[in-house]
C-alpha cells in the first residue's frame, strides 16, 4: 500500500510537472508569436481603412467624362479628376497625391507630402489619418517637391510576401518573370495628383544607398542622362521604357528583404518615367 501511494504520489508530481511545462511553453509562444500576431492585424486594419480613404473620394463620373479625349495644344483639357482631392484633404491636407497599381492592397494608396525629416519620421509609424500605425503612409521624400525632376517616394516592406504598402512593389521589380508577368504587361503604376494623370513607366530596380541619387531638377541633362544610363546598366530587370534629357523620374524606394533597415545600402529603388496622361485646366475661358 505504502509502495503504491509513493507511486500515486509521483505520478501525480509528473502530471503536474509536466502541465506546468506545457503552460509555460504556451506563455513563451504567446510572448513570442502574440505581438506578432496583433502587430499583422493592425497592419491589415491600417491598410484597409487608407485604401477605403481613397475609394471614397473616386469621381463616379470619371470614366464616363475621360473617355476619347485627346491632348492637343490648340486646346485646354478641362475633365473631371479622378480623385476629389478636396475629400481627400479632410482626412489629411498633406494628401497631395494617389498612386494606383495592381501591386498594392486595394489597388491604390493615398502619398501624403512631407516639408522636413521630422514630417518623414512621423509618417514611417503613423497612418494617413494621423494614428499610430506600423503600416505608416508613403510619403515624398521632403527634399523633392511635385516640380522636381527626380523626385522619391516611400513606403514600407513588410516581407510578409504581401501586398501591403511597397511589399508586393519590391518583390515583383526584382524578378525579371514576376515583372514581365504583372506591372510590365498590365502598365498599371499610375500617379493621380489634383490636376493631373501620369503613367508610371518602370526603367529600372536597383538595390542601392538612396543618398547616392541626386534629387530634385538636374542643371546639366546630359549628366542626368549619365546618371539614369547607369541606373539602367545596374537594374535587377530590364524594361523598354526609354530616357530624354527632359524627363521626370519618380523613385518608389523601400527597405529589401534582407539584412538590417538601418543600412542604408540595404534599400530597392525602383525608377519610373511620369508620362502624362491627362491634363486638367480650368477657368481658362476655352473650349474643346
Amino acid at each position: 500500500m505504502k509502495l503504491q501511494r509513493e507511486n500515486k504520489f509521483k505520478q501525480m508530481i509528473i502530471s503536474s510537472l509536466s502541465k506546468a511545462a506545457i503552460v509555460a511553453g504556451i506563455g513563451i509562444l504567446g510572448f513570442t508569436f502574440f505581438p506578432n500576431f496583433m502587430n499583422i492585424i493592425e497592419t491589415n486594419i491600417s491598410s484597409q481603412k487608407q485604401t477605403e480613404i481613397v475609394k471614397e473620394a473616386i469621381n463616379p463620373e470619371y470614366n464616363n467624362t475621360n473617355e476619347n479625349i485627346n491632348l492637343d495644344e490648340n486646346y485646354v483639357t478641362v475633365t473631371q479628376n479622378k480623385y476629389n482631392f478636396e475629400k481627400l484633404k479632410q482626412t489629411n491636407q498633406k494628401i497631395t497625391a494617389i498612386i494606383e497599381g495592381s501591386c498594392f492592397e486595394g489597388g491604390y494608396y493615398p502619398i501624403v507630402e512631407t516639408k522636413n525629416q521630422d514630417e518623414m519620421n512621423y509618417y514611417l509609424h503613423h497612418s494617413v489619418d494621423n494614428q499610430a500605425s506600423s503600416l505608416g503612409t508613403i510619403f515624398t521624400d521632403c527634399n523633392t517637391n511635385e516640380d522636381s525632376q527626380v523626385q522619391r517616394i516611400w513606403g514600407h516592406n513588410f516581407n510578409n510576401g504581401g501586398s501591403t504598402m511597397f511589399t508586393k512593389l519590391a518583390n515583383i521589380c526584382q524578378n525579371q518573370e514576376a515583372y514581365d508577368q504583372t506591372i510590365g504587361s498590365d502598365g498599371s503604376l499610375k500617379l493621380y495628383t489634383e490636376n493631373e494623370e501620369y503613367n508610371l513607366d518602370v526603367i529600372a530596380c536597383v538595390v542601392n544607398n538612396p543618398t547616392t541619387q541626386q534629387l530634385g531638377t538636374y542643371d546639366d541633362q546630359n549628366q542626368f542622362l549619365i546618371d539614369m544610363n547607369n541606373i539602367i546598366n545596374s537594374s535587377l530587370i530590364k524594361t523598354n521604357t526609354e530616357v530624354n534629357p527632359n524627363d521626370e523620374i519618380i523613385i518608389l524606394t523601400t527597405c529589401t528583404n534582407l539584412g538590417s533597415s538601418n543600412d542604408p545600402n540595404n534599400r530597392i529603388s525602383v525608377y519610373c518615367k511620369k508620362s502624362p496622361v491627362l491634363i486638367k485646366e480650368i477657368n481658362q475661358n476655352k473650349t474643346l
